[in-house]
């Protein structure tokens, strides 16, 4: 399967690097120090509404489409994802969260607004991922998995950068797992070296790392690190 204008290998790990709190005149430098070990770059959106922090994810996203030759991975922490993601044009991957499109009376998901999501990012010739919070079941998204390219599960809150792992999120990796997902599964928050490795037993295929990628004494090492 070809993700992210390249080809998918079974059982190899994909390493998203989180730009979120690197400093916009590093960023390009710690990128290429890494060049060879970096899958992707994540660009994470939020609009101060569905999370409480807002960042430039437009510069953020327009800088690495220019500067960078990695595929983006797009997070929309927003809380209308149809009226942002035509600015992520030429993404590689587009994540909406699921709790943008669940039915108040239903409690389950509008398919109606997923697909219309959906067409719009395929329309893009961009790959479908889906997120889900910590607190929010995974049981969701039995209808939709048959459909994206990736399962997006927050290990920590969505919103700011350096927080803990949330541990029984990562049941949430295995069960996705166990439901017969096949496609890639990102976890992203918390995420260090000394927790990579249970991830990835869980079912994890897709790490994405900020403050243990960036922040590290040597970012060589901990890039290898993270990929196991």
């Amino acid at each position: 399967m070809v993700i992210g204008g390249f080809m998918e290998k079974e059982n190899e790990v994909y390493l998203s690097g989180s730009i979120l709190d690197v400093k916009p005149i590093e960023v390009h430098s710690k990128i290429v120090e890494i060049q060879d070990l970096l899958d992707y770059i994540h660009i994470d959106v939020m609009d101060g509404l569905f999370v409480p922090e807002k960042t430039d994810g437009i510069n953020m996203f327009k800088n690495s489409l220019k500067f960078e030759n990695k595929p983006l991975d797009v997070h929309l922490m927003v809380d209308d994802p149809l009226s942002v993601i035509s600015n992520y044009d030429g993404a590689d991957i587009i994540t909406f969260h699921v709790e943008n499109i669940i039915n108040d009376k239903t409690m389950t998901i509008d398919m109606d607004k997923f697909n219309e999501i959906s067409k719009t990012i395929k329309g893009m010739g961009a790959k479908v991922g889906v997120a889900l919070k910590p607190n929010t079941t995974e049981s969701l998204l039995r209808m939709v998995m048959p459909k994206v390219d990736l399962i997006l599960v927050m290990t920590v809150e969505p919103g700011y950068g350096g927080q803990k792992l949330i541990q029984h999120t990562l049941n949430k990796v295995e069960n996705v797992r166990k439901m017969g997902y096949k496609g890639l599964v990102e976890v992203d928050g918390g995420i260090t070296i000394e927790n990579v490795e249970e991830a990835v037993k869980r079912g994890a295929n897709m790490i994405v790392a900020g403050t243990a990628l960036f922040k590290a004494y040597n970012l060589r090492e901990a890039a290898m690190a993270l990929k196991g």
